[in-house]
């Protein structure tokens, strides 16, 4: 039988560093096995969704769809992936962003082989300790059904939709894997944590730029439970096809 190896996939739109980095990484004999590579974002989105692999390294400028979406993508959709940002642009801005969507590593180009050992590594060891630790840990909702721990987290997610949290927070809470809960709560909600949760927002928003006009949009979204209010109003406008202005403003005419 093989030995277990984390998938990963790997974003740069530059083919021939893609193509070295892959290099690189098979010289390190590491646990790891390369599911896809990607010349751009939306590439690295697909295979996110096709192989759901346990690792991203991502670039952090290329078209379409930069590494800092994709960093986005993952965590508001798949959180608990691990991500590695690779950059030739020696900006703290860039760090600090990245730092906000749970980044694990953030690599400045080019990266020497023992860069890239020690950031793999750090990788492994935090995965294989995440592992111990689901393996070892017995909760209070272990033996409910999936129904019922389904019907826990929609509970849970209604009570603190508001709040800064994240999916990975929640597994962490109940102790199961973010994989584990997701599929189950769309088994029986027939949606996805995050669109749930993203629902739940949305409907707070409307409901307080509906009944407190003077509100500011910035307050509106914090209110709603987003800390960025630029993000509020793009997550906004792709839920309901326009930006919090117009839906208040076509409300109150």
């Amino acid at each position: 039988m093989d030995a277990f190896k984390y998938n990963y996939i790997i974003a740069e739109d530059e083919s021939l560093i893609r193509k070295n980095l892959i290099k690189k990484i098979n010289t390190l004999n590491l646990p790891l096995h390369q599911a896809g590579e990607a010349s751009n974002g939306e590439e690295a989105i697909s295979l996110i969704e096709q192989f759901c692999p346990h690792l991203v390294i991502t670039d952090i400028r290329m078209p379409l769809c930069d590494g800092l979406e994709v960093a986005k993508y993952l965590y508001h959709n798949h959180p608990g992936k691990k991500i590695i940002i690779l950059s030739g642009y020696d900006d703290f801005r860039y760090a600090q962003q990245a730092i906000q969507y749970s980044v694990e590593d953030y690599l400045l180009k080019p990266v020497t082989q023992d860069i890239l050992r020690e950031s793999l590594q750090k990788f492994l060891i935090k995965m294989e300790n995440e592992s111990e630790q689901l393996t070892g840990y017995h909760t209070q909702y272990s033996a409910l059904s999936p129904q019922a721990l389904s019907g826990l987290v929609t509970n849970y997610l209604q009570e603190h939709y508001q709040k800064d949290i994240s999916f990975q927070e929640v597994s962490e809470k109940f102790g199961f894997t973010p994989e584990y809960l997701s599929r189950i709560f769309k088994k029986y909600t027939g949606e996805t944590p995050s669109k749930y949760l993203t629902k739940l927002r949305i409907n707070k928003a409307k409901l307080l730029l509906l009944n407190e006009p003077d509100l500011e949009i910035q307050k509106v979204g914090e209110l709603a439970g987003y800390k960025d209010g630029f993000y509020f109003s793009r997550v906004f406008k792709s839920f309901t096809g326009m930006k919090p202005s117009e839906f208040r403003s076509q409300r109150h005419l």
